[in-house]
């Protein structure tokens, strides 16, 4: 059984392990990290303890959650939960990890919700609920639907809602896509796997080997998925309503061109990110058709 002792010792080993698949300066980080979390306390009590000896019982949890890192296994499914938009979200591989990216959907989605006395929002593939229940953290008055079609998925955002006390504040539900909703909506906002399948091979393996497949693959152009919501709001009445749909920094025109050629009555805009990437389409309804 391994045995360390002191806690810098522990992290030299760690970060050495670490160090053969990153940089130095990451595997310290996450080495940190992953010693915070198995003396479950805080990364920096860890740095203010580096005398302080460890138990065996805590070297060997702490090797085995090195181990995983060393084989790829992404950090937020090792520690358990994940930062998104100030608020911490449990996570496995059950659901995808919230990325730093999606945050401008979120925003986006805040800024036009703000315009509504009392808006009623439709998170679509909602995974561990991150887009969800931001909005109901951030929108007291609104009202949120969280709509999944992997009931595990929908397990993990019950249990957010839970710990965010937020369960009275959003409705779950397990549906492919909108099939199963019926009801109106201000705004729709979703996260769509927009990776196309011959793409999934080539992903890092953090993310080809551990994060859901489903949550992934966007079909042969990565747009699949979407063509597929667009379908079914072609069956809706839009007026007034507002969509945000993520998709991939090459997809914006094509993007565009799909929701042109499905609902000609809607206008897409598309917004980049922070680093000037096209990262979502925004869908308008207008009254008069593209000419």
């Amino acid at each position: 059984m391994p045995s360390f002792e002191t806690i810098q010792d522990a992290l030299l080993d760690a970060t050495r392990a670490l160090g053969v698949t990153m940089e130095y300066h990451e595997a310290r980080l996450q080495a940190e990290i992953l010693l915070a979390h198995s003396l479950e306390t805080s990364r920096e009590m860890v740095l203010a303890r580096l005398d302080e000896t460890i138990t065996t019982e805590v070297a060997a949890r702490y090797a085995g959650n090195v181990a995983r890192r060393a084989k790829h296994e992404p950090l937020a499914y090792i520690v358990g939960h994940k930062n998104f938009y100030g608020l911490d979200f449990i996570v496995d591989r059950r659901v995808l990890i919230p990325r730093h990216e999606t945050e401008i959907l979120v925003q986006l989605a805040l800024e036009r919700a703000r315009r509504i006395a009392t808006p009623v929002i439709v998170d679509v593939g909602t995974g561990s609920g991150a887009i969800a229940l931001t909005l109901a953290h951030n929108l007291s008055q609104a009202r949120v639907f969280a709509l999944d079609k992997s009931p595990a998925a929908l397990v993990v955002a019950r249990m957010n809602a839970e710990r965010l006390r937020l369960m009275d504040r959003v409705e779950f539900l397990q549906s492919d896509l909108l099939e199963a909703f019926t009801g109106s909506f201000d705004i729709l906002i979703s996260n769509l796997p927009y990776i196309p399948t011959a793409r999934i091979a080539q992903l890092a393996r953090e993310i080809r080997d551990f994060e859901p497949r489903a949550a992934l693959d966007g079909g042969e152009d990565g747009l699949g998925v979407m063509r597929r919501l667009l379908g079914q709001l072609q069956k809706r009445s839009l007026q007034g309503t507002i969509t945000l749909l993520e998709i991939s920094e090459e997809q914006g025109q094509a993007a565009q061109d799909l929701v042109y050629q499905i609902l000609p009555q809607v206008v897409p805009i598309v917004h980049r990110d922070l680093e000037e990437l096209d990262r979502v389409v925004e869908l308008q309804f207008i009254r008069a058709s593209r000419p």
